[in-house]
């Protein structure tokens, strides 16, 4: 899939955040697409777990009560 048939959209940042994901890219040598991309789905990735780990400890306590 080509840049032109991806979604596009305008992204305001908090001072001093682009300055951040800027030194990032350069650190990975990669672009501040990728890293804010990665950002992206680690955060969705993380709340996923956390979602799947509450769920489980909910349905132990019930288990046990």
């Amino acid at each position: 899939m080509s840049s032109r048939d991806m979604d596009k959209f305008v992204m305001r940042l908090p001072d001093g955040l682009r300055d951040r994901v800027q030194a990032q890219a350069k650190a990975t040598h990669s672009s501040m697409n990728t890293v804010l991309v990665q950002a992206v789905e680690s955060y969705l990735e993380g709340h996923f777990e956390l979602r799947l780990t509450i769920d489980a400890l909910k349905t132990q306590q019930t288990q046990t009560q």
